[in-house]
């Protein structure tokens, strides 16, 4: 990568040439793509009720009988599953499980005024019904990130309480907690900053509060988490924290508190790179671009400038968008995260990352020619290939839904490895609903729908002539008014939807198949 200080140089250098490029009114959907880059910057993410559970119970200082933030139960009783479940509805047990169990310990902490109501009570007595009752499948789906260790920690706090739960079937849980951490130096968490800090709340009882300090980000957050926050204020306190988890409620209005605060970097390079897939170089775009320019340092850079540190995917992205918008880049960011047979999301990572390896790749392609350019790329390309499932599509542990993750590798393998690609374009062909959409979860989606249609629109012609596609029934479905438009399918701790990311996918999808069809 050039240094950041000419790489900024260079933005300034072309920004009047870009000056007369602004969205033009004869490109199609040019209001939408203008509202979606006016709305970057605005942390518009879903709602995520294991971190309002972990909001909900902080108690006012010096007011133990009054909750910080009152507005946090509200919105946990309001947004109860029918079957007494809190979190997704979709198949993702273990993301149901987790927000379940912290919700249910949130409402077993409430002050006694508050825990004699009519509505608290009933919450509480669904939400254990659905713990004994629903939860038999709970090793299933997909999971979710630091399952394995902040299971056992809520394990942990409702045993203290005394809570009824059917301990024993969450037995096996104890042994990958031990699998993921035993390697790790207990003492790590304190002295670097770790992806462990972003699921603090894993050390329970165990949190050194003085040691954990040092670790505080600027913003006043542990790695931009609320929960981790929340955690730490349950131990010790610290001014700054009160002021960032104030920061993320006041806003949302709802009582509410999302998975992840700020998360910029992320939502930027992610709508940029879906925007980019459309051939739209927007003029508009000129000043995130130079955000990410600015943000982009030698090791990567992460979700966020602050909070939370580099990992390849969001190095990968940052990458590939100023390549596709028109600016220099080497695999230099990249290389702290390679390893034997992969590239690594993070340093110390057990499951790698398909779409991590498939952004990887495309930086690679778009590099200029380097010594080991070439035995990188059949690197990548060999995981990707051994990653497949059944041979014709792929999952990835950032989002619960395969066309994602299947969008992305075609995104990757078309030039490099097309012979890959073709039974991924058979299955995404196959797997198209009768109303056009795709859907992993029950029903299609317009964000998964944008992604099948984004990867087949990918293609040269004659790989899918001959493939049981309607592509006007799929832009029928993405032109109607979606009850759901932002479904949480990406996975954090829990599922979460970065708004503004999907309505790009599916604006992206939109714009393609409208020229299409011109």
């Amino acid at each position: 990568m050039a240094a950041r200080g000419s790489l900024t140089e260079r933005f300034e250098l072309q920004s009047s040439d870009w000056a007369g490029a602004a969205l033009a009114p004869q490109m199609p959907l040019v209001g939408e793509v203008r509202s979606v880059l006016d709305a970057l910057q605005k942390g518009d993410i879903s709602a995520s009720a294991y971190d309002t559970a972990y909001v909900a119970r902080l108690r006012r200082k010096g007011h133990e009988d009054q909750l910080a933030f009152p507005q946090t139960l509200g919105w946990l009783l309001r947004h109860q599953n029918p079957d007494g479940s809190f979190g997704t509805r979709l198949a993702v047990p273990k993301e149901r499980l987790l927000s379940t169990l912290g919700a249910v310990l949130a409402l077993a902490d409430l002050p006694p005024n508050l825990q004699a109501g009519a509505q608290v009570h009933r919450a509480r007595t669904q939400a254990l019904t659905y713990l004994h009752e629903e939860t038999a499948d709970w090793q299933t789906g997909p999971d979710t990130a630091g399952f394995e260790v902040l299971l056992p920690a809520l394990l942990d706090e409702a045993r203290t309480r005394e809570l009824p739960l059917p301990y024993e079937r969450f037995n096996g849980i104890v042994a990958q907690r031990d699998a993921k951490i035993g390697h790790i130096p207990p003492r790590l968490v304190y002295n670097v900053q770790t992806p462990l800090l972003h699921s603090l709340e894993y050390l329970g009882a165990r949190l050194d509060v003085a040691g954990i300090r040092t670790r505080l980000s600027a913003n006043g957050s542990f790695a931009n988490s609320p929960s981790a926050t929340a955690f730490f204020l349950t131990r010790g306190d610290d001014d700054r924290c009160w002021e960032y988890l104030d920061a993320v409620v006041r806003p949302r209005t709802d009582g509410s508190l999302p998975v992840v605060q700020p998360f910029e970097v992320f939502e930027t390079a992610w709508v940029l790179y879906n925007l980019a897939r459309a051939n739209h170089r927007p003029a508009e775009a000129h000043r995130h671009l130079l955000g990410l320019a600015q943000a982009l340092g030698d090791d990567g850079v992460g979700v966020s400038r602050e909070g939370l540190r580099p990992d390849a995917d969001d190095t990968a992205l940052t990458l590939s968008v100023l390549h596709r918008f028109g600016y220099p880049i080497s695999m230099g960011p990249l290389r702290p995260f390679e390893g034997v047979n992969f590239f690594m999301t993070f340093p110390l990572e057990r499951d790698p990352s398909v779409t991590t390896n498939a952004h990887v790749l495309e930086v690679l392609q778009a590099c200029s020619s380097f010594p080991r350019q070439h035995l990188l790329q059949q690197k990548l390309i060999r995981f990707l290939r051994d990653a497949r499932v059944d041979g014709d599509h792929w999952v990835d542990k950032w989002h619960s839904s395969p066309f994602y993750a299947t969008a992305h590798a075609v995104f990757a393998l078309l030039a490099p490895a097309p012979d890959l690609c073709q039974p991924a374009l058979r299955w995404l062909a196959k797997a198209q609903r009768e109303d056009g959409s795709w859907g992993w979860f029950g029903e299609g989606s317009a964000e998964e729908t944008a992604y099948a249609v984004l990867a087949c629109l990918a293609a040269p012609p004659a790989m899918i002539a001959g493939l049981r596609l309607d592509l006007d029934a799929a832009e029928r479905f993405l032109t109607q008014p979606q009850e759901d438009q932002v479904l949480p399918m990406f996975i954090g701790k829990t599922l979460y939807g970065p708004t503004q990311v999907v309505r790009s996918a599916v604006l992206a999808a939109r714009i393609l198949l409208s020229r299409r069809a011109s």
